[in-house]
């Protein structure tokens, strides 16, 4: 059976177009990569709040203790001290958004000195972080340094930052 011109034309585009579908699936990672990459935004996000939530308490109180749960609570008061500053107003902790733990602090001599999470992916390339307003710049110092794989990742704080839009 004789092909016609039209009919292998069609076919190698076709197959151009398969080959370069699965060539944009490899290169991207699919819609897996994609997924966790979202994920980790989200998880930044909202390390970057909970960044914030504990700098509005320690001005506000002193020492965090180890129990998050206190300072949710105080937070949760619209007339809390915690809540007094322009940047606090809002403030809260969140938990990581895909395990819904808690982030781990490090602490050093008793202080919260870092604020740690488990990623999903790198970001070697530009910072994703646009997204952050000034508060959060101000108490995670390190926040634009780029993770170069994945796993669990600490971020340095600065509680002690001055908290203003």
């Amino acid at each position: 059976m004789a092909y016609s011109q039209h009919t292998l034309y069609g076919s190698v585009l076709v197959g151009v177009i398969i080959a370069a579908s699965l060539a944009g699936i490899v290169i991207t990672g699919g819609p897996g990569q994609a997924r966790k990459e979202r994920e980790d935004l989200a998880r930044q996000q909202a390390l970057s709040e909970t960044a914030l939530a504990l700098a509005c308490y320690q001005q506000a109180f002193g020492e965090i203790p180890e129990d998050l749960t206190i300072v949710e609570n105080e937070l949760a008061h619209v007339t809390s001290e915690a809540r007094q500053q322009d940047a606090c107003s809002q403030a809260e902790i969140r938990k990581d958004p895909v395990s819904d733990e808690h982030f781990r602090l490090e602490r050093q001599h008793g202080s919260v000195t870092q604020i740690c999470a488990e990623f999903a992916t790198g970001n070697s390339e530009a910072p994703y972080n646009s997204y952050r307003y000034a508060p959060s710049r101000a108490v995670i110092l390190d926040l634009d340094k780029p993770r170069e794989t994945a796993g669990e990742y600490c971020y340095e704080l600065n509680l002690s930052a001055k908290l203003e839009y």
